[in-house]
């Protein structure tokens, strides 16, 4: 695992559903786009970005080749962001995402 996504909280490649796309920062991998859902039509992306990296669309361009993957076609793809992660709601802006619905959870 590199070291990056070791500080993330990621421990080995296998927490990476495929597909799932890189942006990288040099040689170091800057983001990553992975699939956290499939179901027969349709797949939701999960994103992590190194904080260091953050802000410079990284994350966009690692969603965006991730959705281009052939895999995906013929899929409905999801990409969620929480209210208070405003992070992952620019994403969701940058790549002209409009929301659909809302998620509730009783705890």
């Amino acid at each position: 695992m590199p070291d990056a996504m070791a500080e993330l909280g990621f421990v080995d490649v296998g927490e990476f559903w495929a597909p799932w796309c890189v942006a990288v920062h040099g040689d170091e991998i800057a983001s990553i786009a992975f699939t956290v859902g499939v179901g027969p039509a349709s797949a939701e992306v999960g994103v992590a970005t190194v904080p260091a990296l953050r802000g410079r669309g990284l994350a966009s361009a690692a969603t965006a080749e991730w959705a281009s993957l052939p895999a995906h076609t013929g899929r409905t793809l999801f990409y969620g962001a929480a209210t208070t992660n405003v992070s992952s709601q620019r994403v969701a802006q940058r790549l002209g995402l409009r929301p659909i619905g809302a998620t509730w959870a009783i705890t």
